[in-house]
């Protein structure tokens, strides 16, 4: 599989933190996940197009969940009191979503697994941070170089910081479209390996409008 085909079916899986805030069916997510990769352009201001309250006691910024995966052995952490739901997708992915039950569309977490190729060793194998991180963004460049902007496209992306961790990319961005609540995220892109082989591409985001960012974000930063 060519790794430029490979780097937009994870900004695919990334996304989902974003696309799930819309709140769409089980159906509605297997099949956006099965659909043949799209570029760029096409896919990314389609999955940006999503929809403040005030805190709720759940949400003291010290309230972290833990929950875990069984044999993926992947632990993640989602505010108290959030429920969590689990998928098996087409391709042998599988996805689990924790939601705000106060207000669904207003915040999620997002964990992905996206079996890899063997020689998939690390997030080098898709290409530099920065050419990863490009790929989260919406996708508008014409003919004239421009790129996404409120005024000409009806959407806008700003990447606000760019983090490794352990190997693992991470990425602070904002996502906003117009008549829509401006959205912050966080994602992390790491790679499960077993005896020097890429095994599964592991992608947690976390995102919420950005009116209630400065509450979550101890929680999401962890």
């Amino acid at each position: 599989i060519c790794r430029g085909v490979m780097l937009r079916r994870f900004a695919i899986i990334a996304t989902l933190g974003l696309a799930s805030a819309l709140r769409p069916t089980p159906t509605h997510l297997a099949s956006a996940l099965s659909q043949p990769a799209l570029s760029r352009r096409a896919l990314l201001p389609a999955l940006a197009a999503a929809a403040t309250v005030r805190p709720s006691p759940a949400l003291a910024a010290d309230a972290l969940e833990q929950h875990t995966t069984g044999s993926y052995q992947v632990t993640f952490g989602a505010p108290a009191g959030w429920p969590v739901s689990e998928q098996e997708l087409q391709g042998s992915r599988y996805l689990y979503i924790a939601t705000d039950p106060a207000e669904p569309d207003s915040a999620n977490v997002v964990l992905t697994f996206q079996p890899l190729a063997a020689d998939y060793t690390s997030l080098g194998s898709f290409g530099t941070q920065q050419l990863v991180g490009n790929s989260l963004m919406p996708q508008c460049a014409d003919r004239s170089g421009g790129g996404c902007t409120l005024e000409g496209y009806g959407i806008e992306g700003k990447m606000l910081g760019t983090d490794t961790l352990k190997g693992a990319y991470t990425y602070d961005y904002t996502i906003q479209q117009t008549g829509k609540a401006p959205r912050h995220l966080r994602t992390l892109f790491a790679v499960q390996t077993e005896e020097g082989r890429g095994r599964r591409l592991v992608t947690l985001t976390a995102q919420c409008y950005e009116s209630k960012y400065a509450e979550l974000k101890p929680m999401f930063q962890k």
